[in-house]
């Protein structure tokens, strides 16, 4: 399995189950954000964090995907996902969805644009977690005293921070030196992207794998 981050919440994870090879992208976002999107990927699955589509950039993609909006159970190409929303909390026209993927045998939770900690609910869905996606930066989303906090209550074997400061973007948000800093031991790599096994998940501590934006 590959992942890569384009920025913001968007996430590209590249995965083989059995012959079945696949591209799964999540939150594509608008260039006017003030990064521009990549324009030459096909991906079999787009999972997007909100069920309102017109917050994304549906049409960046050179094929006509399987789009993932709402809450509950899908099957594309050997992945699953699953949407998870709690229908008692009640957040207006935001309607966050949550997702847990399941892709050679290893567990992720895609916690999107979330901007508070997960429900009851919510979190009974994401046991045994292997990598934690979450945003750090603050602002619109959760911030790094939050994201350490639902870390702790998670327990992922992997983390990737995402929607934080890099150069280029005009929205103010944290730092992921500060998101570090807050969980006090930050086993921290650096890399272009996550190249990973089952095999190759930490058994003691908890990795935190920051990407570049490809």
């Amino acid at each position: 399995m590959q992942i890569y981050w384009h920025g913001y919440s968007s996430i590209r994870i590249e995965s083989k189950n059995g012959t079945m090879s696949s591209m799964l992208v999540t939150d594509p976002y608008e260039n006017e954000s003030s990064l521009r999107f990549p324009r030459t990927l096909d991906p079999d699955v787009v999972v997007l964090s909100h069920q309102d589509q017109k917050r994304f950039n549906t049409k960046a993609f050179t094929n006509k995907p399987f789009l993932i909006a709402d809450p509950g159970e899908y099957e594309v190409k050997g992945v699953f996902v699953d949407g998870i929303q709690d229908p008692a909390v009640d957040e207006g026209t935001e309607r966050p969805v949550i997702h847990r993927m399941i892709t050679e045998n290893i567990s992720i939770a895609f916690l999107g644009q979330l901007n508070r900690k997960p429900t009851n609910i919510e979190l009974e869905k994401m046991e045994n977690i292997d990598i934690l996606i979450l945003p750090v930066g603050g602002g619109s989303v959760l911030d790094d005293e939050k994201a350490a906090d639902i870390i702790g209550v998670i327990e992922p074997r992997v983390v990737i921070p995402m929607y934080y400061a890099i150069p280029g973007i005009k929205q103010k948000l944290g730092s992921v030196d500060a998101f570090c800093k807050h969980l006090g031991t930050c086993q921290r790599e650096d890399v272009n992207k996550l190249k990973i096994q089952r095999k190759d998940l930490p058994a003691d501590t908890v990795l935190v794998a920051v990407l570049e934006r490809s």
